[in-house]
């Protein structure tokens, strides 16, 4: 469904999205598999080629790629290795694979119980053994933050402090990624060769709940914030190439929901039609099919249905672009 906002058509509804079900894979195999097709394109690699050095065949590679295949850490060992990846961070991403395969599999007996009870769908409290996975594995894991936010085919994001990834202009991005101004950026100052490898679709459908004090928080002084909030106008006005984004600002004083509480930046993705909670709070973590990622779903998606209006939010970020070009 589209609306219009500032003279143009713009956002779609994400409400008819589901939470993820238990054989939705666990979240460090989606991630790894937009990890590794991203290297293998940066080596300019075919399927055939990295299948052959992992033994394994194109069609369980191809697989492995897209979340949809269970990955085992010999195979992730012998392509990351071969990707020039540094043997600490293999070590982690390794240790941080389910040993089983997918869906309810991942559980134990008594997480299973829990997890399929009549109790399941309220239970905030349930969480499998791999439900939830932190990423500290080296300077690659806020490149991996920002990648799983291009390669989403949908995204609803909150963002408490700062403009998240991709909506950013470079000035914006070169002062909330300097270490003298934040210490826990959630993309690198200098991105990695194979982040390039990971498109944004034209397609991509993106929703930004943005709380009030950013409009208000400096960063990079106030010639950079107008010309940041001129950037958002034009996103969600869809003149900057890509389809038109939906932006709502939340006013901070309302009452919150379970994404507001969970600190930082969350969102949901959907990547390969596998959805997923991410969130940035000092470092990256990815979590689904729990009771919590069923929340944090739901609290999203109800926030943009009760958020102001499009225009009404169009409006705000219009007069803090005007704010900003006055102090400026």
């Amino acid at each position: 469904m589209t609306t219009s906002v500032g003279g143009r058509r713009t956002g779609t509804d994400p409400s008819h999205l589901t939470t993820a079900s238990p054989a939705t894979p666990a979240p460090a195999e989606i991630v790894l598999g937009v990890y590794l097709r991203a290297l293998r394109h940066t080596r300019e690699q075919t399927l055939s080629d990295m299948a052959r050095y992992a033994a394994v065949s194109v069609s369980a590679l191809s697989r492995i790629e897209r979340g949809e295949n269970p990955l085992s850490p010999r195979t992730l060992h012998a392509l990351l290795q071969y990707y020039g990846v540094g043997a600490r961070d293999i070590q982690y991403l390794s240790r941080h694979l389910p040993l089983t395969a997918h869906g309810s599999q991942h559980y134990t007996p008594q997480e299973r119980r829990r997890a399929y009870g009549e109790d399941a769908p309220s239970n905030v409290a349930r969480r499998g053994r791999w439900d939830k996975w932190v990423d500290v594995a080296g300077d690659d894991a806020t490149a991996r933050y920002a990648a799983m936010t291009r390669a989403a085919s949908m995204i609803v994001q909150y963002a408490a402090a700062r403009i998240p990834p991709g909506y950013r202009t470079a000035a914006y991005r070169a002062a909330i990624t300097s270490p003298g101004l934040c210490p826990d950026p959630d993309e690198p100052a200098e991105p990695p060769a194979w982040l390039a490898h990971v498109p944004r679709s034209p397609e991509q459908r993106r929703t930004l709940l943005l709380d009030d004090t950013v409009l208000y928080r400096p960063v990079g002084g106030p010639a950079t914030m107008a010309e940041q909030f001129d950037h958002l106008l034009h996103l969600m006005e869809g003149t900057t190439g890509a389809g038109p984004v939906d932006i709502r600002v939340l006013p901070h004083d309302g009452p919150p929901g379970a994404f507001q509480l969970a600190g930082g930046e969350v969102g949901m993705v959907t990547v390969y039609d596998k959805q997923m909670i991410i969130g940035m709070h000092i470092t990256p973590w990815y979590e689904t099919r729990s009771g919590y990622a069923r929340a944090l779903t739901e609290s999203l998606l109800q926030a943009v249905a009760e958020t102001a209006d499009r225009q009404h939010s169009y409006d705000l970020i219009s007069q803090a672009a005007d704010r900003w070009r006055r102090a400026a």
